[in-house]
């Protein structure tokens, strides 16, 4: 996919601050949500018409989390019709919570990939890879 294509989702890995350069499982830790279907799963969704995907990210970020963040980079090769955004957030007090949205039961920090139900455990260790590679 080239970088001028519109994608049709976003989705955030989301890491700290502190620890925006440090891979998962080995002291890093990144932000998921738990689908009630889908089960653990990092933020993002659909980009809505007029949307720009920042704009998505950024959006889809704090409906599904409560957090804002900031983009860092995006990678807009390792999904046919997606972008993953490396949002970087503020240090948060819960390490787990809530939020009001229908499509996210839960909230967490995991310091290695989550038990998963449709996502795959490679998807999770080479997005991490890409995340703390260097630019």
């Amino acid at each position: 996919m080239s970088q001028s294509t519109v994608p049709k989702f976003v989705l955030a890995w989301v890491t700290t601050r502190s620890k925006q350069n440090i891979q998962l499982s080995n002291g890093g830790k990144v932000l998921f949500v738990e689908h009630p279907q889908r089960g653990w799963e990092i933020p993002g969704g659909h980009i809505e018409p007029g949307e720009t995907p920042d704009e998505a990210m950024l959006r889809e970020l704090h409906e599904e989390t409560g957090l804002t963040g900031t983009i860092q980079r995006w990678n807009t090769s390792y999904y046919p019709e997606g972008w993953v955004a490396h949002v970087v957030v503020e240090e948060t007090e819960s390490t787990e919570w809530n939020v009001r949205d229908d499509k996210v039961s839960n909230v967490k920090w995991w310091e290695e990939v989550p038990p998963l139900k449709e996502w795959t455990v490679q998807e999770f260790t080479d997005l991490s890879d890409w995340c703390c590679a260097k630019n």
